[in-house]
Formats: structure tokens, C-alpha cells, sequence
């Protein structure tokens, strides 16, 4: 370069200087007028401190006298440009030696552009290092302008940004590859074998990461020297050779990855990990010295892994890595696809050659499932399946019951001789015969001719041999019959010829079998239900009639009584309602609940019922006494159960009868509290904190409480059953229950049960009993439900 020319354009700026403009960016503002002598200190000041922010931010400076092309520049502005042992003219032209040749036209023109428009300059360009090597510089300028607007100077800074820029492009061909893996993903997904795979898999190693080699090592699922399969496409037939088979333990990389799931990442092989070290001259046979090796996982695990080579070092950047494990995670992900389609045309393959057998066990089952008995059931079998297989006939062999311990029954079908069907109706466990043995043991038998039978029963063949005879029968089979693992019979076929049991019709007959032993394990369930059904029906009915009476019929008050068991069968358990008038005329209402169902529960309340029932007339004491005296009871006559009791006595004394006053008296034994509707229909519980259950500590002492019980009251007690719901909080059924008793309140008691008990519907899923009493007016006429009193 050289000084501006007339027209204020720089001497020099013509020569070639550089092809393009990498970057611009500016700045915005005027050229700037030059600094007069009498403020050389200032501008010395300034100068000053723009070296220390230059120098803090890693800046090069430079000044150019634009009037004699005199250039000043710092040390750092000549070690970017690479002139740093350079002898300096102190011209700008000394720039031109080290800036690159490609890059000078672009420069001077920058240049020129920036002193024709007085504004700023904005350029990047590469500099030549004595080395060989280039830097990229971005220099930033200002032009300064004198008092007439000529320019007379340019200063500003150079920035080494050629680390920034190789971080740029990096990134760009991180991107790029990545990029690439979407259609290494599409090429996986047309892939349709392992060879396939291997040479996606392969080309994709060579233009994504540019590596010489490629491999996948699989597991066989066996041990020793054939634990891995390795497949190859980019190395010598006599290497692949080598490593086409490899014991779990071979130390390499590959190997590892595809036991441990571990990834490795090796720079070169004299870099690789001590643990590796015997296996160099495998490592070293595959010309490779770079691998990066990645595990191959499915949901169960581990399954292999890949393996890319490199024929020298490589660096391998976190996003190298990263790359890699996506393109394993593709490359396992089309694997599982393919061996998965494989699985499902093998499966096919099998399904189609046993159609007709799979349509024979549908047709099967659903017929079983029908049946009824065990005739039923054998009449099944051998109509809609054993014919299938040829047999004439079949047998089930059954446990003849309690009362004959240890002795089998036979079902037979007709194709057998009555004599032979009477002689194997009833069998001792020892008895010479296939399905005796299946019946006894557990063994199951294919036999195809008769001999093969009598070869069983050493000894005693000839009974075996007359019953064969007798039946017609050659080739034969007898499987066991189990139930909960137990077996409780067996099922045998007979053919009239020899015959050679297959895989598949073995495999058919224990289908069959299955399918038989869960029809006869259902219908004997059945009627050992229905018979337990009856028995607890009977009990429970004979329990309600004499526990559950008829509510009593006090004078001007109406009680109504519900109860509805859990248990379907029986209609008694665990909970209980009792009513009843006591020797000084006042009612006495009960509900309880004693821990249990059914049975043992219904036994337990019946006590406690009777016990709290004579207590109460016989002492005529206040429901606290009462309850404590029933805790004492249960206790010294060990009756062996708890349970919670909420006893309501309804009190009117002469002179309260006189007022039209009632009282209510109560104590909680742990049982929800009663909840009382006034007269206005708002509704509230009795709450208070309840005592002790019934049978768990009899000393603790017991509370009595009391509320005046107003004309056109109602009174609900209840068990849990009736608002307890799985899954929800007690509070919202009590919630429920009160909200609903107040919109029944004009109802009479008798409609507000059975309204609540048709909207717990089949919820239930506890004993539910319920007491409601409705006061009515003394001073009107006494209603037809409300009497005459029962005493």
C-alpha cells in the first residue's frame, strides 16, 4: 500500500489483495475529524486507555497515516499477521507480505471503501505463518477526517478469531453428519437382513466418520468359544475368518462392548487400555489402529455391538461419540426389527401347519365350557377331539371319592364292549392299566401297540393283555388330569391300529387333557359350591329367623328394619339390628357389627345380640351401663370375638309424656355415630368421641350422652356397610347419607330404607343394617304405623 492519491484514494490499494469479504458487520457513524495540537495529551490519554481494553480483550492496535502511509502496530497486531521476526519498513505495505494471496484484492478493496466513504472498516482475512499455517484475522478500523474533510488517518484493532471460525465449521459438519444418520436411519429401515444391515452399516461407517472398517459382533447365547459371532464386509477374507466366531473373553474392545455394554473409544492402539494388551496382534492383524466400539441393547440387554476401524489416530470429540452411539442405537434398532419379523414368520410357519388342530382345541374349549357334568364333559372329548387323531374311544379315569379311599372310577365311551365299560367302572390305584398308572403317578404314557402296554406291568400282563383284547384296542395314550398341580384322574385314547405318536399330536393330546381337567375342575367347583351354598343357606336362614325379629311397636313411634348381607349366599354376618321395649317401657335400639363374616361371624353376634338383649331388660340400665356390662360378659364367658355397638334407648318419664318430651340416651362402642333428622329435615350426626370396641379392654369405663328427641325426628342407626366404599374416604359416604336421608325426610321411614338400600344397589361389599325410628306428635292421633305398642 501506499499513500492516498489526489482523490484521497490510497497508492497501492489496487493490487491484489484478496478474493472476498468472509465477514462484515460494521459500525454505525461519520468519519471522524483529526485531533488538533492542543489536545495531543487528551488524545495521548485516550490512546492510553485503549491499549489496556485492547489488551484485556487479547486486541492487536494499529495506526495508519493515511497522508505518508506510515503504519504502527502493536506486537500482537504483527504475531497474527505473522511478522513478528520481521524486518518492518514502517509502511502499510508491509501487511501485504503475510496476508494471504487469495485474500488481498478483497482487502484493498474493504480498503478503499472505507477511506472513499470517511466510515469505518470491517474485514476478515487469513495471514500466512512462518510455519505454514494460517490464522484468520478480523480487523475493525476508523477513519479520521481533518478540518477540510480529507482523511488523513485509519486506526483500529485485529482480533485472532481462528479458533472461532474451526469451532464454526466443526460444529457445521457435526450438523452435516447428523444429518447423514436420517438417511442411514431410512437405508436401516429398507434392510431386511443381517447382511443388509452389515452393508448399511458399512458404507455408512466410510461417509459419516469416515472409517476405514466396520463390523458387528453378536451373541450366540452360548458359552465358551462360540459366544460371538462376528460379521465383516471391509476386511480380508482371511481376518474375517478368524474372528467369525469369539469366546466372551477375548480381549478386545468389540468383545467387550458386546458382553459389558460398555462403549470404548480408543485414539490409536498404542493408546488402548492395559486390559487389551493380549489381544494386539488381533487388533493389529485387522490393520486398524483407531476403533470406537458401541453396545447393541435391546429390553432385555445387551445383544452385541458395532465396531468402526480407523487405519490411523482419531481424536474422538464428545460429538464424535455421540454420533456413534446414535448410529449403534439405529443400527440395534433395525437388528431387533429384523429378527422380530423373522420370529413372526417362523410362528406363522407353525401356525399354519397346525390350523386345523388349533381350530379342533377352540371348538374344544368352547364346548367344555358348556358342559355340565362329567358324562357331558367326556362325550366332548370324544366327539370333538380325540376323533382328530383317529382314537375309537376314550376313558376318563376319576377318583372314586371319599368313601372309596384310593380307588379310581372310569367314564368310558361306547365304542367299548359293555363288559369291558362294567369291568373298568370301579379300579383299585394298582390296577394293571396306562390310565390307572397316570391316574396314580402323574406319569403320562404314548404307547403305540400293545405291546409297549404290557411291557408297563411286568408280571402281570396277561390282565392287562385281556382287557386290550377285549377292548379292541393297539395303540394307546394316557395323560394325568390336574388341579392346583394335584392330580385327580386321567384321560386315555384307544386306536384300533399301531400307531406312532408325533411331537405334534402328543403336544395336541396334552392340550386336550389341560382343557379337560379345567372343565371337570370347574363343574366339580361348582357343585361343592352349591352344596356349601346350600348348607350356609340353610344355617343362615334358620340364624335370621330367630335373630333378626320383627321390630316392636311403641306408642306413637315408628321403627323400620333392613338387612342386607355381603356375602350373596348368606344372608346373615357379621352385623346385627335388634329393637326391642325393656321392663320400665322404654325402646331399645341396637346395631352392631362383630369383626368377620358369614359363619364364625353370625355365631359371634348371635351371643353378643342375645347377651346385650338380656342385660338390658334384666337391669334396665342406661345404655353406658349396658355396654359395660356386655364387655364384661364377652370377656368372662369367652366368647372370643369384638365388635362395634351403638345402643339408643328412647326415654319418656310420666311427667315428659305430660310435656310431649322424649329423650334420647346413647353410648358408642366404636360404631358410627346415629344420625338424627329434626323435624325442619336438617340432618346431623351424634358425634361424639366413641369408646372402646366391644371385647378389648372391659375395665376403660363407658360414656353415656343424651339429646331431646323432638315430634317428627327421625333416627338413623347403621352399619359401615352402608357407607364404606373401596377407594373412597368415610367421610363422603357419611356426606351421602345425610344429604340423601334429608331429601327422604317427608318419606316414612319404611321408604327412606328401601330407597337407601336401592341406591347402594350390588355396591355393597360389607353387611349392611339399618334402624330408622320416626317421633310423632303425642297431642294428634296416633298413626297406623306408629302402633299399638308391643310390649
Amino acid at each position: 500500500m501506499s499513500r492516498p492519491g489526489p482523490r484521497g484514494r490510497c497508492r497501492g490499494c489496487a493490487k491484489a489483495l484478496g478474493p472476498a469479504i468472509t465477514h462484515t458487520r460494521g459500525m454505525d457513524g461519520s468519519a471522524t475529524q483529526a485531533q488538533a495540537p492542543d489536545v495531543a495529551a487528551a488524545h495521548e490519554l485516550d490512546r492510553a486507555r485503549l491499549v489496556v481494553a485492547t489488551e484485556a480483550a487479547q486486541l492487536g492496535l494499529w495506526d495508519w497515516d493515511l497522508t505518508t502511509d506510515a503504519l504502527g502496530w502493536d506486537s500482537r497486531s504483527r504475531a497474527m499477521y505473522g511478522q513478528t521476526h520481521m524486518p518492518l519498513t514502517g509502511l502499510v505495505g508491509d501487511i501485504n507480505r503475510t496476508i494471504h494471496p487469495d485474500d488481498q484484492v478483497a482487502v484493498a478493496e474493504v480498503l478503499e471503501r472505507a477511506i472513499d466513504e470517511r466510515g469505518t472498516l470491517e474485514v476478515e482475512f487469513r495471514t500466512l505463518q512462518p510455519d505454514g499455517s494460517e490464522r484468520v484475522v478480523y480487523a475493525r478500523g476508523q477513519v479520521l477526517v481533518d478540518a477540510r474533510g480529507a482523511a488523513v488517518r485509519m486506526v483500529g484493532t485485529n482480533a485472532d478469531v481462528t479458533e472461532l471460525r474451526r469451532s464454526q465449521r466443526q460444529a457445521a459438519q457435526d450438523a452435516e453428519r447428523l444429518s447423514r444418520l436420517v438417511e442411514v436411519a431410512r437405508a436401516l429401515g429398507d434392510a431386511e437382513s443381517e447382511q443388509a444391515v452389515l452393508d448399511v452399516v458399512n458404507q455408512a461407517a466410510t461417509s459419516v466418520f469416515g472409517a476405514s472398517t466396520a463390523a458387528l459382533v453378536l451373541q450366540t447365547g452360548q458359552s465358551g468359544p462360540r459366544a460371538l459371532r462376528t460379521l465383516t464386509a471391509s476386511y480380508d477374507s482371511g481376518f474375517s475368518a478368524s474372528v467369525a466366531e469369539l469366546a466372551a473373553d477375548t480381549p478386545l474392545p468389540a468383545v467387550d462392548s458386546a458382553v459389558s455394554g460398555r462403549s470404548w473409544f480408543v485414539p490409536a492402539r498404542a493408546q488402548a487400555p492395559q486390559r487389551f494388551t493380549a489381544g494386539a496382534a488381533v487388533w493389529e492383524a485387522s490393520g486398524t489402529d483407531a476403533v470406537g466400539c458401541v453396545p447393541l441393547e435391546s429390553d432385555a440387554g445387551v445383544f452385541g455391538a458395532l465396531s468402526v476401524g480407523f487405519s490411523g489416530p482419531q481424536p474422538w470429540r464428545e460429538p464424535d461419540q455421540q454420533v456413534l452411539t446414535t448410529f449403534g442405537a439405529l443400527t440395534s434398532q433395525a437388528l431387533r426389527r429384523i429378527w422380530a419379523r423373522a420370529a413372526e414368520l417362523r410362528a406363522l410357519r407353525a401356525a399354519q401347519r397346525s390350523a386345523a388342530q388349533q381350530t379342533a382345541l377352540v371348538a374344544l374349549a368352547q364346548s367344555l365350557e358348556l358342559a355340565e357334568d362329567e358324562e357331558e364333559v367326556l362325550a366332548v372329548v370324544t366327539g370333538g377331539g380325540v376323533s382328530l387323531l383317529g382314537a375309537r374311544g376314550a376313558v376318563l379315569c376319576l377318583s372314586a371319592g371319599a368313601d372309596e379311599e384310593g380307588g379310581l372310577r372310569a367314564l368310558t365311551t361306547s365304542f367299548f364292549a359293555e363288559t369291558v365299560r362294567s369291568e373298568v367302572s370301579q379300579l383299585p390305584a394298582g390296577f394293571p392299566l396306562p390310565m390307572v398308572d397316570a391316574a396314580s403317578t402323574g406319569r403320562a404314557h404314548f404307547l403305540p401297540d400293545r405291546a409297549a402296554a404290557l411291557a408297563l406291568f411286568p408280571g402281570r400282563e396277561e390282565i392287562t393283555g385281556a382287557l386290550y383284547e377285549a377292548a379292541g384296542t393297539h395303540a394307546s395314550a394316557a395323560l394325568p388330569l390336574t388341579d392346583a398341580g394335584a392330580v385327580v384322574g386321567s384321560l386315555s385314547v384307544a386306536l384300533d391300529v399301531e400307531h406312532t405318536w408325533t411331537a405334534d399330536e402328543q403336544a395336541l393330546l396334552h392340550a386336550f387333557t389341560s382343557l379337560t381337567a379345567t372343565a371337570l375342575s370347574r363343574i366339580h367347583a361348582q357343585e361343592a359350591e352349591r352344596a356349601a351354598n346350600a348348607a350356609v343357606r340353610r344355617f343362615s336362614e334358620t340364624l335370621q329367623r330367630s335373630l333378626l325379629t320383627r321390630p316392636p311397636e311403641p306408642d306413637h313411634l315408628h321403627l323400620a328394619v333392613r338387612y342386607l348381607p355381603a356375602a350373596t349366599e348368606a344372608q346373615v354376618g357379621g352385623d346385627w339390628y335388634d329393637a326391642f321395649v325393656v321392663g320400665d317401657g322404654a325402646t331399645s335400639i341396637v346395631v352392631g357389627d362383630v369383626t368377620g363374616h358369614d359363619r364364625e361371624a353370625a355365631a359371634a353376634m348371635g351371643q353378643m345380640r342375645n347377651l346385650l338383649r338380656g342385660i338390658a331388660h334384666v337391669s334396665g340400665a342406661e345404655p353406658a351401663h349396658v355396654l359395660a356390662s356386655l364387655d364384661a360378659a364377652v370377656r368372662d364367658l369367652d366368647v372370643g370375638a369384638m365388635a362395634t355397638v351403638v345402643l339408643v334407648k328412647v326415654v319418656q318419664t310420666p311427667e315428659m309424656r305430660l310435656r310431649g318430651e322424649r329423650l334420647l340416651r346413647w353410648s358408642n362402642a366404636g360404631h358410627p355415630p346415629p344420625l338424627l333428622v329434626g323435624p325442619d329435615g336438617r340432618a346431623r350426626y351424634l358425634e361424639h368421641d366413641p369408646d372402646l370396641l366391644i371385647g378389648l379392654l372391659p375395665e376403660v369405663p363407658r360414656t353415656a350422652h343424651e339429646v331431646p328427641l323432638e315430634p317428627g325426628s327421625t333416627l338413623l342407626l347403621f352399619s359401615d356397610g352402608l357407607v364404606e366404599r373401596r377407594g373412597a374416604p368415610l367421610e363422603q359416604g357419611l356426606a351421602w347419607l345425610a344429604s340423601t336421608v334429608e331429601g327422604l325426610h317427608e318419606r316414612t321411614v319404611e321408604e327412606i330404607c328401601d330407597e337407601l338400600l336401592r341406591q347402594v344397589g350390588d355396591r355393597v361389599e360389607d353387611d349392611v343394617a339399618i334402624v330408622a325410628l320416626r317421633a310423632y306428635p303425642e297431642d294428634e292421633p296416633r298413626p297406623a304405623e306408629a302402633g299399638p305398642a308391643t310390649r
